[in-house]
C-alpha cells in the first residue's frame, strides 16, 4: 500500500489562500453573498465569531490568532518576541512555527518589521547560473509577499527588479525559465505570480538550508 506523502502546507492555509484570491476583488456585498451561498451549500452554521471580514486576518489581526493558536503555539521561537512578529501575517506565523523558522533567522533574508516585508539577503541560491538564480528570486519573493499579507503573490515588476537586482534576469530566456517553473510557480506578466503549495515548500527548504549553522572549514 502507498503511503501519502505528508507536505509541509497545511489544507487549510490553502483554502483560505484560494478564498481570499476569489474574493479579494469584488465589493463587500458580493463577497458576502459568495460566502453566505457557500455556507448554505456546505450546511455550515457560521457564527458572528466565525463571520471576521478576510482584511482582517490578511492584514495580521493579533486577537484573531491567538484565538484559532493553541497555548502551546503563542510563542513561534523561544527567541521570538511580539515586536519581532509584528507585520506578520496570522497565515505565515503559522507556518514559521511549522517549520521552526523564528523571526530571527529569517530577518537575515527579509526586511521583518517594516510596512512591505521584501526580499533582502545579499545573495540569493543559485551561484552564477541565472537560471537557478531566478527560481530562488522567485521563490524567496512569494515568501516576502506571503510573510506580509498571508498570499504569496507578487507582480511581474517586482520580479524583474528584484531579478535584475540580484543579476538573474536573463531577458532572452526569461519566459522559457518560468516555464520550467510551471509547477511551483503559477500566472504570467499581466496577472502577476503567485506560488503553489508546491513552490512554498521549495521555498521552505531554500530557508532551512539558509539557516543551516555553516560547518568550519
Amino acid at each position: 500500500m502507498k503511503k501519502h506523502l505528508k507536505t509541509d502546507l497545511d489544507p487549510e492555509i490553502i483554502a483560505i489562500s484560494a478564498v481570499y484570491t476569489a474574493l479579494k476583488d469584488l465589493n463587500q456585498d458580493a463577497q458576502n453573498r459568495v460566502i453566505n451561498y457557500v455556507s448554505a451549500k456546505l450546511g455550515l452554521n457560521r457564527s458572528q465569531t466565525d463571520s471576521h471580514n478576510l482584511d482582517d486576518s490578511e492584514n495580521g489581526d493579533d486577537d484573531d490568532y491567538q484565538m484559532q493558536t493553541p497555548k502551546n503555539e503563542t510563542d513561534l521561537s523561544h527567541k521570538d518576541t511580539g515586536q519581532e512578529l509584528e507585520g506578520i501575517s496570522p497565515v505565515a506565523r503559522k507556518w514559521m512555527l511549522r517549520n521552526g523558522l523564528s523571526a530571527t533567522a529569517l530577518s537575515n533574508t527579509f526586511s521583518l518589521g517594516v510596512d512591505e516585508i521584501d526580499l533582502v539577503a545579499k545573495t540569493v541560491p543559485g551561484g552564477k547560473n541565472k537560471k537557478e538564480k531566478m527560481r530562488s528570486v522567485f521563490l524567496l519573493k512569494g515568501v516576502a509577499a506571503y510573510l506580509g499579507g498571508g498570499v504569496a503573490r507578487f507582480t511581474h515588476e517586482q520580479a524583474k527588479e528584484t531579478c535584475l537586482h540580484y543579476d538573474a534576469y536573463d531577458g532572452k530566456n526569461f519566459a522559457t525559465y518560468l516555464k520550467g517553473m510551471q509547477s511551483e510557480v503559477s500566472g504570467n506578466k499581466e496577472t502577476g505570480y503567485q506560488l503553489s503549495a508546491r513552490g512554498l515548500t521549495s521555498a521552505t527548504e531554500i530557508l532551512k538550508q539558509l539557516n543551516q549553522p555553516q560547518k568550519p572549514s
